[in-house]
This record gives C-alpha cells, structure tokens and sequence, in this order.
C-alpha cells in the first residue's frame, strides 16, 4: 500500500469558519448578478475614514521603508497609551502594547505565550470560534462553558464550577449575542482568575460600540491580564489586518521574541496610517450611533416574527437569535433563505458546537436601506412559510 506523503495534519482538523464558506456562495451569486443582502459578516458600516486614506497616499508616494520593529511603531503604540489614558484613565506603558497582524495575530501569538500543550481554557458559549479553533490547533484542551438552561445570556459566575483551569477567556461586548459585561461582572471575573492563578485573556474588539453604557476595560482593574483589541470594528478599518495586545510586564520579552519569528511584523502603511485613526473619534462616535437607529428599527421587524426569539443587544452590531420554534436547522434554514431570497445570514454553529443548530447570527452594521430591505424579505420568507 503507497503511503500518504501530503496527509493532514492532526492539528489541521478543526471546524472550518462557516460563515466565511456562506459569504463565498453569496459573492458566487452576486457574479451571476444576484442581489444579495449582507446580514452576515461584521463589518463595520462606515468605510475607512479620508483621513486615513489621504494619510495612505502621502506615505506611498513618499516611500515607505520596509520592516518595522516587531511589536509595532513607536508612535502607534503611543497613540494607544494615550488612547486608554484618555478613555479609560488607565496607564499602559508603551513597552506593554504589541501591534499585531489583526486580532487574530494577537489571539495566536497570547495562546502561545500563555499555555503549554495540555493546557485547560476556558470560553463561554456562545463565542467567536476562532477561539476554540485556534486552541485546539496548539493542542490545548478546551473547556467550554454554556449559559443556564432558559438562559440566552453568558453568566460569568458559572466559572466557579470549573476547577485546574490555566485559562480563562471573555469578549465584551460579546460576539454573537451583544451581551455587554458590567464593571462588577468584569471586576468579578478579574479578581477569580487572579485568586486561583488563571491566566485572563479580555477580547475588546467591539469596545466603543455599546448603547446603554461604556464598560470599563479589564486594565482598570489591574495588570495581570491580556487585553486584546482591533482597528477592524470600531476603528472602521476591516481588511487592514491591524490589531494590539497588551500584556504584563513580565512577558513583553518572550512576546516579542514570538513576534519576530511568526510574523517578523504587521504592514508598515496600515501602522503609520492608523496613527491618524485616533484623530478620527468623534466620526466613529457617530456611526455608532447609526449602529443603534439599526437596532432598533431591525428590532421592530424582528419581532413581528413571533416564533423567534433573542435578547436585545446591548454592544457589537448582531442580533443572536434562537430558531427552534422553526423546526428547522441553521445551517438549513441560512442556505434556503440565501437561495430563495439572497438574504445572508450566520449560523450559529460557528459559536454554539452543541447548541448553534438552533440558532443564527443577524448583522445590523450594513447600511440602513440594505439591512431593512434584507430583513423586510426574510419577514416575507417566514410569513409564506410559517
């Protein structure tokens, strides 16, 4: 028998990212000039700022230099000191702060700096499955959390249950469900990691967009902790593959020693051009607040879809809700409404392994006049079918 040369390996056999596998038979549909409706990628509304894009211009028609340091350019790194002096009265030394190759740079580089193979860590249900993929790619084990049964919300306190965990690791506001963590719930899961010397990781991608109120960073309750964010969400810059993480003192060394030899360093033009994002705030502020006219406009649609159910979302830009009344499986009832109707949407299995079959992930970040559109012909859908 010949054997196999180019055989997978083990570490290789994870979940694929099924909304990216959905947004591929959406842009097949588009080439055969189908309308397609956008509800299931998270992709902020507004376009790169001019600033940002006249700034890309000038540095391109200077001459860039080619590689920068590998935990980023000093002026970045300042910009983000500065930026949680200033919005969250915390100082971060900017020897701390790492730029990375988006958020997920930050995600591989933090797992392989803080867990050996074997390693427990811990998510809450349902999450971003780059999480869970990632992991258990480094062969850590996964230990994962769900909320209470009748429960659509993550309780934070359910951790108390799990014992011998080397992780521990929270998004706020969450993705899918837009459930926004209060400073208590923070401070809480803060001071149980650092009492039974859990490592904490904090994904902060979607701080900025929240609508009832800010919550504080997990910085603010003190140092030991891994705060990771992104210029994709808020900053309005997806597709620049730009992000930071921020780590404790005592690891800035073997981080930038992880840096320089997996990614040597982020694009120059994306950090020099990011700096002029932070002069860029009060435009973002604004699209947050178009963010949350969506909501609620989607909400009013939504609900006149009775067999559906979902909490309103407090940050982020999805709503998460649940189909079972449907009698139908997500990744069923996504395919039949893009064929029938070119309305995209997420299954929830991406971030539910067990229950996700019962539930879809509803972006309202596109803009107003398509995301309505979107949802008035899946109103109709359910109507002819339910």
């Amino acid at each position: 028998m010949k054997r196999k040369i180019y055989k997978p390996s083990a570490r290789s056999n994870i979940s694929p990212f099924y909304v990216m596998n959905l947004l591929e038979k959406a842009k097949q549909m588009e080439l055969e000039d189908k309308k397609v409706y956008h509800l299931e990628l998270g992709e902020p509304q507004m376009k790169t700022p001019d600033l940002i894009k006249e700034e890309v211009q000038r540095l391109v028609k200077k001459g860039m230099p080619g590689y920068t340091p590998s935990n980023g350019i000093y002026p970045l790194r300042k910009k983000i000191s500065d930026y949680y002096k200033f919005n969250y009265q915390v100082e971060i030394s900017e020897d701390r702060i790492f730029i990375t190759t988006g958020s997920s740079g930050a995600f591989l580089l933090s797992f392989l700096l803080n867990f050996d193979k074997g390693d427990r860590v811990a998510i809450f249900n349902p999450v971003y499955p780059a999480y869970r993929n990632i992991l258990r790619s480094l062969n850590i084990e996964v230990v994962e959390i769900y909320p209470e049964i009748n429960e659509r919300t993550i309780n934070l306190k359910s951790i108390e249950k799990y014992k011998e965990l080397d992780g521990v690791i929270i998004s706020n506001p969450n993705n899918p469900n837009g459930q926004v963590f209060n400073d208590i719930e923070i401070e809480y899961i803060y001071n149980f990691c650092k009492k039974n010397k859990i490592k904490l990781i904090s994904d902060e991608i979607y701080h900025g967009i929240t609508y009832d109120y800010q919550p504080k960073t997990c910085l603010n309750f003190g140092d030991e902790i891994i705060v990771i964010n992104s210029f994709s969400k808020y900053f309005c810059m997806p597709g620049w593959r730009l992000g930071w993480v921020i780590v404790p003192k005592s690891l800035t060394k073997n981080l930038l020693k992880l840096s320089q030899n997996l990614f040597i360093s982020s694009g120059n033009i994306a950090q020099f051009a990011a700096i002029k994002a932070f002069d860029c705030i009060k435009s973002f502020d604004s699209v947050v607040k178009n963010y949350k006219e969506n909501r609620d406009k989607s909400s009013k649609i939504l609900e006149k879809m009775s067999l559906l159910e979902y909490s309103m979302p407090s940050g982020a830009f999805y709503f998460y809700v649940n189909i079972e009344k449907l009698k139908i499986d997500s990744s069923d009832l996504v395919k039949k409404l893009l064929k029938d109707t070119g309305v995209a949407l997420t299954p929830g299995v991406d971030f539910d392994t067990v229950n996700g079959n019962k539930t879809i992930r509803i972006s309202f970040s596109s803009d107003q006049k398509s995301l309505l559109s979107g949802l008035k012909l899946f109103y109709k859908w359910y109507k002819a079918n339910y």
